[in-house]
């Protein structure tokens, strides 16, 4: 299997082959820096700067290759009009000379929620979130025939194969994860079981996600909202990598957004919700809770990933740990 290592070495571009390809596509700029951008775990994000006034460009290249990079495509075409997206610019889904798929993008202004969270500037921190909670629900406005995974076909994006199909899918896709050997050896046995024991105790309190077909982010976390000020108020400047995005319940977001919040030192809470459910999202009685378990399916799923820093490894930990004693997180 290719590893994370692998991909960042057969992707590695020297300044010849970068200078040749982009000033091949965008005639007449010159590079005057390439610099990579932090937070992106699955692809390679590189910030070009060019010598003349032209605004600095994004160039995306994408390790699943080619169906990852019309996925995104698809979607940026299809949610435009509604959530930001950086614009594209160009798009070589098939490669282009020595560099595998790619996309070239805007590079959007502004800081993560992540960064943000770090200045403790609460009246920013409270303007962004609700911007964010407003942000999902419009990207819940879009329905799709069924659940399940998407695809792009041609310039369309569409449903494929579900996840997990039959009652209760959390917990049973859940029990799947825990079948990893990854995982396994992570975990440890008295934890995996106690994972398992919590998710279908709780199976019950779970809304019917089968029914749910709303475009869900995936990924919707921290690192991929962007956030700047602009007429003397915080909101979303765009919301980044989309390849992970499938057809269900906009409440995994609402889990995966929220995944580091307290509630003994809430940030975002209840800016968020207040945001979501006053542009017409949807929230369920003890929803905390719920979107907890629900998130477990995202913690635990990344323990199967063949290569997992150490230090990622122990907050995942963590965060599955709290999630099954119901309590906050503990970072320190």
């Amino acid at each position: 299997m290719k590893t994370k290592h692998d991909f960042d070495v057969t992707i590695a571009l020297t300044n010849q082959t970068l200078t040749h390809v982009i000033e091949k596509l965008l005639p007449q700029r010159q590079i005057a820096s390439a610099q990579p951008l932090s937070g992106g775990l699955i692809n390679t994000n590189l910030k070009i700067d060019f010598r003349s006034d032209h605004d600095p460009i994004v160039l995306r290249i994408y390790r699943d290759g080619a169906s990852a990079c019309r996925k995104e495509l698809a979607l940026h075409d299809l949610i435009q009009r509604k959530v930001r997206v950086p614009r594209l610019l160009h798009v070589e889904a098939n490669g282009f000379e020595e560099v595998p798929p790619f996309a070239i993008l805007e590079f959007v202004e502004g800081m993560t929620v992540q960064q943000l969270k770090r200045t403790g500037e609460l009246k920013a921190i409270h303007e962004a979130a609700y911007s964010v909670g407003e942000t999902l629900a419009a990207i819940g406005t879009f329905h799709f025939p069924e659940s399940g995974q998407l695809v792009a076909k041609g310039d369309q994006i569409c449903v494929g194969s579900a996840f997990i199909e039959g009652p209760n899918p959390v917990p049973r896709l859940l029990d799947t994860f825990l079948t990893s050997s990854n995982c396994q050896a992570r975990a440890g046995s008295k934890l995996i079981d106690q994972i398992s024991r919590f998710a279908w105790a709780r199976a019950a309190e779970i809304p019917d996600l089968e029914s749910a077909r709303s475009l869900v982010h995936n990924d919707f976390g921290n690192r991929n909202i962007l956030v700047h000020e602009a007429n003397g108020c915080w909101s979303v400047a765009a919301v980044l990598d989309w390849e992970l995005a499938f057809s269900g319940s906009p409440l995994l977001d609402v889990g995966n957004f929220l995944r580091y919040e307290r509630a003994n030192q809430p940030l975002r809470e209840p800016y968020f919700s207040r945001g979501f459910v006053e542009h017409g999202g949807y929230l369920p009685e003890n929803w905390r809770e719920i979107v907890r378990v629900i998130d477990l399916t995202g913690l635990v799923e990344c323990l199967t990933h063949e290569n997992l820093p150490a230090d990622v490894e122990s907050e995942l930990l963590e965060l599955i740990q709290a999630t099954i004693e119901q309590r906050d997180w503990n970072n320190q």
